[in-house]
C-alpha cells in the first residue's frame, strides 16, 4: 500500500486567534436558508462556526497495521484530531499561508452531530451518557439513570477507597434492551435535572449509526499499473446520509451534519474528510449556533453543591479513566478552570477507545493511546462556593491535561447540576 501523502503545515500567527479565546454568544439552533450555498460559489462571510456535510461515507482507521491480509476496521464516528486536521488545512489554503509545525496551535472545538430539520434548523445530537441504562424489548422497553450510591452494609468492590459505585434504583430488575446511540441534546439536559425520557422519545428524536458501508479495492501495481493479483483489501465508512440516493430517495438537506469551532473564520467550499480523501462541503454557520446552556445553569450547581461532567467527545488522560488534575485525594481544579475545587465523587464510563494516526512532523505513526469514550460522565462536589462565572467556563470545554488535546478538541463536556449526597 502506498504511504500517506506527503503534506506540509502553517504557520498560525497566535496574535491573531487573541478574540477566539472568548466563548461567543451561544444557541441551540440557527435558521439555515432553503438553499445552500454551493462549494465553488460562497455567499456567505467566513466564520468561525461551520458545519460539515460528507458527500461520502467516511472513512476514520484505527492503528492497527493496514494491508491485504488485514480485515476493515469497523466503522467509525471521526475523532476531534481528524476533524482538527481538516480545518486546519482549509484554513490554510483558504488564507494562502504557508504550512508549518505551528498550525497545530490553531484550537478546534468538536466534532459535534447536528440534524437539519424541515425549516433547516440545526437540532444538536450528543452520546447517549455511559449512566443511562436500556432495559426491556418492544412495548417494555424503557430507559433507566443510574447513580453514585454507597453499597448496602456488607458488600463492596475493588473500586479505589473514595469513589463510590454507580448503581440503579434498588430493586430493580430486568434483562438489557437495546435503545439509540446518540439523544437530543435537549432530552441530556432533561435526563441531566431529573425527568427521564421515554424510550419512544428517544427513538424518534435520536440516532444510531447504519452498518457500515463496506466496499472493495484492488492494490494497483506501479510498474504496470494494472491491478495487483490477489492484493484485494476492504475499508468501511460511516455513513450520515439519512436517504439512498443511488434508489432516487435523496432529499436535499436530509443528512446529518458534524457541527465544529474553529479558531479562525473558515469560508465555504470543499475539504477532505479522514482516510480515502472523501470529500466534505463545508458551510460557515452563524456564530449563535453553538449550543448554549439553559438559564440560571451555573447558578443552580452553585446551589446543588455538585455537578456532572458528561463527555461529548472522547478524552485522553494522563491517569486513564481518571483527570490526571484530579489528585490522589480525589480535589483538583480543570485546567480551564483553575478557580475551581473540585472532588471526584464517582464516574460511569464504556470500554475505552483505541486511538492512534500519522505525526506529519516525524512521519511516523503516532503511538496508540486509550480513550475515554464520549457519553461518559463524573460526578463531583463542589469544595465551597464558587463564583457561577467560574462554572461557566466548563461549557462545551476540553477537561483534557495535555494542552494540545484541549487545541485539538477531545474531551469537550457538558456540565449539570447534581446534588452529592451528605458528605
Amino acid at each position: 500500500m502506498s504511504k500517506p501523502p506527503r503534506r506540509s503545515s502553517v504557520r498560525y500567527d497566535k496574535r491573531k486567534s487573541a478574540s477566539s479565546a472568548a466563548t461567543p454568544p451561544l444557541v441551540v439552533a440557527t435558521t439555515r436558508p432553503e438553499s445552500r450555498p454551493t462549494a465553488a460559489a460562497p455567499t456567505v462571510e467566513p466564520t468561525r462556526v461551520v458545519s460539515l456535510e460528507p458527500l461520502a461515507p467516511i472513512i476514520v482507521r484505527s492503528g492497527r497495521p493496514f494491508d491485504f491480509q488485514a480485515g476493515a476496521d469497523p466503522a467509525r464516528f471521526p475523532p476531534p484530531s481528524t476533524l482538527a486536521g481538516c480545518l486546519r488545512t482549509a484554513w490554510a489554503r483558504a488564507t494562502g499561508q504557508d504550512f508549518g509545525l505551528a498550525l497545530a496551535e490553531l484550537p478546534v472545538a468538536g466534532p459535534l452531530l447536528a440534524c437539519p430539520d424541515a425549516s433547516g434548523k440545526l437540532r444538536l445530537l450528543v452520546p447517549k451518557p455511559a449512566d443511562a441504562i436500556y432495559r426491556g424489548h418492544g412495548d417494555e422497553a424503557r430507559c433507566l439513570r443510574a447513580e453514585p450510591q454507597p453499597f448496602p452494609p456488607g458488600t463492596g468492590s475493588d473500586l479505589p477507597e473514595g469513589l463510590l459505585p454507580v448503581r440503579l434504583p434498588p430493586g430493580e430488575r430486568g434483562k438489557g434492551g437495546a435503545g439509540p446511540a446518540w439523544w437530543d441534546c435537549g432530552h441530556l439536559l432533561d435526563f441531566r435535572q431529573g425527568r427521564i425520557p421515554s424510550h419512544k422519545e428517544l427513538t424518534e428524536r435520536g440516532w444510531s449509526p447504519p452498518s457500515g458501508d463496506l466496499r472493495t479495492h484492488v492494490a494497483i501495481d506501479s510498474g504496470t499499473l494494472a491491478a495487483d493479483p490477489g492484493r484485494l483489501f476492504q475499508t468501511e465508512g460511516l455513513d450520515l446520509e439519512t436517504t439512498n440516493p443511488w434508489l432516487k430517495e435523496h432529499r436535499p438537506g436530509s443528512g446529518l451534519r458534524l457541527l465544529a469551532r474553529c479558531g479562525e473564520p473558515l469560508p465555504a467550499g470543499l475539504v477532505h474528510l479522514g482516510g480515502e480523501r472523501r470529500l466534505a462541503a463545508l458551510y460557515p454557520e452563524p456564530e449563535t449556533t453553538w449550543p448554549v446552556p439553559p438559564p440560571g445553569w451555573f447558578e443552580r450547581m452553585t446551589k446543588a453543591g455538585g455537578l456532572t461532567l458528561t463527555l461529548l467527545t472522547p478524552a485522553s488522560f494522563a491517569a486513564g479513566y481518571r483527570p490526571g488534575w484530579v489528585a490522589d485525594d480525589w480535589q483538583g481544579a480543570p485546567p480551564v478552570a483553575p478557580a475551581l475545587s473540585l472532588r471526584l465523587i464517582a464516574a460511569a464510563l464504556e470500554r475505552w477507545q483505541p486511538h492512534s494516526g500519522w505525526d506529519l512532523a516525524r512521519r511516523q505513526p503516532r503511538p496508540t493511546r486509550k480513550l475515554v469514550g464520549a457519553g461518559a460522565t463524573y460526578w463531583f462536589r463542589l469544595i465551597g462556593t464558587p463564583d457561577p462565572q467560574a462554572l461557566a467556563s466548563l461549557w462545551l470545554t476540553s477537561l483534557c491535561d495535555a494542552e494540545q488535546d484541549r487545541r485539538d478538541g477531545f474531551g469537550l463536556a457538558l456540565p449539570a447540576p447534581w446534588s452529592p449526597p451528605p458528605a
